[in-house]
């Protein structure tokens, strides 16, 4: 008889397990686990989880075994383990049913309107003023998804003051980063109101548009439902604008910290800059950058498979309803596979944004086969947003001590991010 490892865990006599443990600080919580090897093991009331680390096992339950586990709908872990709700769809996050071909004409028809929003938005910032720059972005990345997602563009802005307003409301009193959306019934109302009306229009009406309504009627041909129409895109506005929002605050927290990758950054943008136009297809460093940002707060922190029946796997014993948890936060830091793990060293990254690191090691959107879709599509629009933010200012955090995550549904800042803003002089 083969004898399996056991797989070690801390103990727990509660009723509720390690629940607690793991609300108070899931990310100190997950550390700890590090200390029983590439897999541990902790429990939540009667039911058995699991983390690893390991990029094989990683492999081996997701792909080469995947028939054996399912998919856990992430609104589902987060409100087991966290208690928190997150109000779009796995699908919206993936950017389904919107082909990849689509995405991309979709963004380089609506570039020059990204800037022309950041260029209205940032035209009254003053010259070392001090901005809690996280507000600013989600200011920004409302408008800018407004025109995206519904064609609601800047020239209307009495709209698009409603809706940051609505937005604003949402938000808990205090948090720099939302967990969008804090539930209030009047506001959220007043918002599915004025987007389904939106949507309503353009059904009845049959203009169109460059938008991802457009993208979306289209698939739905002469059927249109209006209302499930309205769902599949309010999802899609929800999960960009706290997709976006992140890493573009992520990136501006360590670009203000790091003075030297900021200013090459800004090297690159200033050598690619055409007039008023500037072409993001060279940004090479950017996206060194952009990926590097992800590597180390990655926007999806946090999934899972469930065994779907007992199952022996990589010399490992998992029974049926037990649940394998994989956290690229802690992935993208494991020592074996990163060179100063804790660091941003955009240069780890290839010139086309590849890094050298194992299957499964790198994944900041999870690992579906629909994730580079979504991850293609954040990472144009962050590209565009910190090159037109770049290229007017330069970000001096206020104090040199770094932010540190604190894990909800996205991986929120600990305390507001503050920086000083310095108008950058066209070169001649």
């Amino acid at each position: 008889m083969i004898t399996l490892p056991v797989i070690q865990g801390p103990s727990s006599y509660k009723l509720t397990g390690h629940l607690q443990k793991f609300r108070e600080n899931p990310l100190g919580f997950l550390e700890n686990l590090t200390q029983y090897g590439e897999i541990a093991t902790f429990r939540v009331a009667h039911k058995r989880f699991y983390v690893t680390r390991d990029p094989q096992l990683i492999k081996d339950v997701v792909i080469t075994n995947s028939k054996a586990f399912q998919k856990i709908k992430l609104t589902h872990m987060f409100k087991t383990l966290l208690g928190e709700e997150m109000l779009w769809t796995d699908e919206a996050l993936y950017m389904s049913p919107i082909q990849p071909s689509q995405l991309k004409q979709h963004l380089t028809f609506n570039k020059e309107a990204i800037a022309k929003i950041i260029e209205k938005h940032t035209e009254t910032w003053e010259e070392g003023q001090l901005r809690t720059i996280v507000k600013d972005i989600r200011q920004i990345v409302i408008a800018v998804l407004l025109q995206l997602v519904f064609g609601i563009s800047i020239e209307e802005k009495d709209k698009i003051h409603y809706v940051q307003a609505l937005m604003r409301k949402k938000e808990k009193l205090g948090k720099i980063y939302i967990r969008l959306p804090l539930h209030q019934p009047d506001s959220d109302e007043q918002l599915e109101q004025l987007l389904f009306e939106r949507v309503q229009m353009r059904v009845q009406n049959k203009t169109a548009g460059n938008d991802l309504l457009q993208y979306i009627l289209n698939s739905y041909g002469e059927d249109s439902d209006e209302r499930e129409i309205y769902e599949q895109l309010n999802s899609i506005f929800l999960s960009m604008y706290e997709m976006i929002t992140h890493v573009c605050s992520w990136s501006i927290h360590l670009l203000s910290q790091n003075t030297r990758e900021h200013l090459q950054l800004h090297k690159e943008i200033q050598a690619y800059a055409s007039g008023e136009s500037l072409s993001t297809k060279n940004l090479t460093y950017m996206r060194k950058i952009i990926a590097e940002s992800m590597r180390l707060y990655p926007p999806l922190w946090l999934f899972g498979r469930q065994a779907r029946e007992d199952i022996q796997i990589d010399g490992y014993s998992i029974k049926k309803g037990e649940i394998m948890l994989i956290s690229p936060y802690m992935m993208h830091r494991h020592e074996d596979y990163f060179l100063e793990p804790s660091e941003f060293l955009p240069d780890r990254f290839e010139k086309g944004g590849s890094i050298d690191v194992p299957s499964y090691m790198y994944m900041p959107l999870g690992i579906e086969h629909q994730a580079e879709r979504g991850m293609d599509y954040i990472t144009e629009i962050v590209t565009i947003f910190l090159s037109e933010m770049t290229k007017r200012f330069l970000f001096q955090l206020t104090k040199p001590e770094s932010i540190a995550p604190m894990a909800g549904v996205m991986l929120n800042m600990k305390e507001e991010l503050k920086v000083n803003v310095h108008k950058v002089h066209a070169q001649s």
